[in-house]
Formats: structure tokens, sequence, C-alpha cells
């Protein structure tokens, strides 16, 4: 568990970043605020990161894996990009 605990950092996401900054399709960002492991600031920065993001959704009380246990929070938003997939830009 310690070993999988201290693997966890940004080095694959920030590795990719130029590829991210080219990603024009809407993207949706939606991230659990009460994660231990991955910090919301994590969130806005793939927001500013990735032209295509329409929105960045934060989940209150929500974890790493929500979308078991509170499907409705990750379901809305998705359902909401694709009907409206233009971009909006919130946070």
């Amino acid at each position: 568990m310690r070993r999988y605990w201290l693997s966890f950092d940004c080095a694959q996401t920030v590795a990719i970043e130029p590829a991210l900054r080219r990603l024009r399709v809407p993207t949706l960002v939606v991230w659990a605020l009460a994660d231990v492991f991955f910090d919301v600031r994590w969130a806005h920065w793939l927001g500013a990161t990735i032209p295509g993001v329409t929105r960045v959704v934060e989940v209150p009380e929500a974890k790493l894996f929500f979308p078991e246990d509170r499907p409705e929070a990750l379901v809305g938003p998705l359902r909401e990009l694709w009907t409206n997939p233009s971009p909006r830009r919130e946070s």
C-alpha cells in the first residue's frame, strides 16, 4: 500500500502537456473535492491547459471513485456536455 500511495504523482499528465494543449474537442473536467490523492488545483490546471475544456465541475464531499456511489454527479454534467458541447470556459 505504501508503494502504491507514494507512486501517485502528476508526472504522466505533465509529460503530455504539449498534447493536452492541442486538444480542442469538447472536454469536461469533473473533480472530486474530498479526494486525498488529487488536489483540486489539478482540475484547474487541466481546465487552463486543455483548450477544449467546456467546464470544470467540482463535486463536494466526493472521493476518487465517486461515480460508483454518486453517478448523478457525473451523468448530469456529461449529459449537458453531450447536449451542448460548445466551449463555455466556466470554472
